[in-house]
């Protein structure tokens, strides 16, 4: 019985995501992009954010919800979903008369 719930917190360890602090794991918003000849994850990546931290959480975020296991999954036209942070989510704007 004890090896059985070992394996079994073992096995999600494995299936649940490995950076439960990316934020854009938990973005509700994408934009579709389509995959040109050439490009890869960090190409695509750099369009979104000039902050080497976040591109990696960006890169690692792309990977995972598009099911990327390899290099011969970005073919050319290839549409990839790329979650897409709010800007200025904490501000509240007030309106001036």
């Amino acid at each position: 019985m004890k090896n059985i719930i070992i394996a079994v917190i073992i096995g999600l360890a494995v299936v649940s995501p490995l950076n439960l602090n990316n934020s854009y794991l938990r973005c509700s918003d994408f934009d579709t992009v389509v995959v040109k000849y050439g490009e890869d994850v960090e190409t695509i990546a750099s369009r979104y954010t000039e902050n080497p931290e976040q591109a990696k959480e960006l890169v690692e975020a792309i990977i995972e919800i598009n099911d990327i296991k390899s290099e011969r999954d970005m073919k050319a036209g290839k549409r990839l979903q790329v979650p897409v942070q709010a800007k200025d989510s904490n501000k509240i704007q007030v309106a001036s008369r």
